[in-house]
């Protein structure tokens, strides 16, 4: 049993070893790339909601076009029914609409991240010559050490102040409030209706 045993940590230890070259040997993705993979799966799930909020829209229209017609009818409580309805439409509306910009902020985030990668690769040789140099000019012009660390410590605060902030996306309900809000739109509505 215990020869067992041993074989058996023996062939998963080789197989972790055979990951571990195998990881070596076929590198990963490069940043850019994953980051340009990722702005085109968020832009697909932006255009989902995108879609989503629309069709919302048009369930919207048509529910609120049937609270005008029950109050037409002198219906109020098929009137405010509808009006609960269209409530619980905005505030789905609403967290799609929320996480839709929340989407579009993370995809413009990328996008700059991406971009200033690419200026840190285009600088970086730079900014190595630059490194190089400060020493032996520091003698005739002893500032150039601390712009030097100046600059280092701004593109390091850059790329640690760029971090998403996020905010809640949820508020609180306020059922009863909304829903007057809502009968009081439709006789908005109606009133214009009838004046004309």
């Amino acid at each position: 049993m215990g020869y067992l045993i041993k074989n058996w940590n023996n062939i998963k230890s080789s197989i972790n070893l055979s990951q571990k070259v195998l990881d070596r040997v076929k590198p990963e993705t490069s940043l850019k790339n994953r980051i340009s993979f990722a702005e085109k799966k968020l832009q697909l799930q932006i255009t989902r909601l995108d879609e989503t909020q629309q069709k919302l829209k048009q369930n919207h229209d048509r529910v609120f076009q049937k609270i005008v017609a029950a109050q037409k009818t002198g219906n109020e409580p098929r009137a405010k029914a509808y009006a609960s309805e269209v409530q619980e439409i905005r505030k789905v509306r609403k967290v799609i609409g929320e996480a839709k910009l929340a989407m579009e902020q993370i995809k413009l985030r990328l996008n700059t991240v991406s971009e200033l990668g690419d200026v840190v690769v285009t600088l970086s040789p730079c900014m190595s010559l630059i490194k190089g140099l400060a020493p032996s000019i520091s003698g005739f012009v002893p500032e150039i050490n601390t712009s030097m660390s100046e600059l280092s410590s701004m593109l390091g605060n850059m790329i640690s102040d760029s971090s998403l902030k996020t905010e809640s996306i949820m508020e609180s309900n306020q059922d009863s409030a909304d829903t007057r809000a809502i009968l009081e739109e439709v006789h908005a509505v109606l009133e214009g209706e009838t004046k004309t």
